[in-house]
């Protein structure tokens, strides 16, 4: 059902329901679109035009280098940018290109992204958004000091936050529970750990389903990964989106695997063992700068934020859950 206030859509588009964060349509916005016969797909508005040209930019140059993925070089810095992209295809949203679209007499232009949770009967997502610093080196002074205010305990602790989530609780009978900035904003280094314990539906003494956090695991150690070796992005206010069924957690029994000290091998095998019910992609791209030419140097401010959140999944671990 549409929210009041939201602009009209075309015939063959309707409202995403599972949007947790950005610039909803329960905010009078356009908001995250699908298509009314649910292709798998899911259309993101664009927005400010430079941050449209941007976050399309990222998606056709990592196409493109998917695309020459078999053309063969002896340069060696060539191939670990190559490795570096092919590996960062893995951890992002599949990409289907930009098309328009006219709502209400006005021509918007979208991105065409992969819909994570198609299939999942309970989507529970969290939008965690990653880096100490969100503001973009073309931020105006007003934005820079608006950013820097937003979520502050948190990002100033962390390097991230938490602007949204949406969880079925079973706690609750599998009663949908949201919460969006306002929860957020009152998160500290006290009281965050609560938030994901609260989207991972631990129990009421706090214990969690070991698998899970395997899994959510698994997967965010691909992304630290990729952070912990890329020097041709930065990323600002770019997130990690976790997602998960809830409808499959008791049904789902996986090898519990060593997580800690995972090596190459591991990774690698890790990509091909991947879990269809439990993911944590990187999403938002309209702040990817390129490294300034010359750099050769990791984006700190990106990995200490995905750090930290594999941080907390290890800690979660080390608890011996169950």
């Amino acid at each position: 059902m549409p929210w009041e206030g939201t602009p009209k859509l075309p015939v063959g588009v309707e409202q995403l329901e599972n949007q947790v964060a950005g610039h909803t349509a329960a905010q009078g916005c356009v908001g995250l679109l699908k298509t009314s016969n649910n292709d798998g797909t899911i259309l993101k508005p664009t927005g400010k035009v430079l941050c449209g040209i941007r976050e399309i930019a990222f998606y056709e140059r990592l196409e493109d280098v998917q695309k020459n993925a078999d053309i063969q070089t002896d340069a060696d810095a060539v191939d670990a940018t190559r490795a570096s992209f092919e590996l960062l295809n893995r951890i992002v949203p599949r990409y289907y290109g930009h098309p328009k679209l006219t709502i209400e007499g006005k021509v918007m232009e979208f991105i065409q992204l992969e819909d994570l949770t198609d299939g999942f009967e309970q989507p529970c997502i969290m939008d965690v958004k990653i880096g100490r610093r969100t503001w973009d080196p073309l931020a105006t002074p007003e934005k820079r000091k608006a950013e820097e205010s937003k979520y502050k305990a948190c990002r100033q602790r962390f390097g991230l936050c938490i602007p949204g989530f949406q969880v079925f609780s079973h706690r609750c009978g599998g009663q949908l529970i949201r919460h969006g900035k306002d929860y957020g904003k009152k998160l500290t280094e006290v009281n965050i750990r609560d938030a994901f314990l609260l989207f991972l539906n631990a129990s009421e003494d706090g214990k969690l389903q070991r698998n899970l956090i395997e899994t959510f695991l698994q997967e965010l150690i691909l992304i630290e990964s990729w952070a912990r070796k890329q020097t041709s992005f930065r990323l600002y206010s770019s997130s990690v989106l976790l997602l998960y069924d809830a409808s499959r957690l008791e049904s789902n029994i996986l090898e519990h695997r060593n997580i800690k000290g995972l090596n190459r091998n591991h990774k690698e095998r890790a990509l091909d063992m991947r879990s269809n019910w439990v993911k944590a992609r990187i999403i938002d791209f309209a702040h990817a700068f390129p490294a300034e030419e010359g750099t050769d140097s990791v984006d700190d401010n990106y990995l200490q934020g995905i750090a930290s959140l594999v941080g907390f999944f290890r800690q979660f671990l080390a608890s011996d859950i169950n």
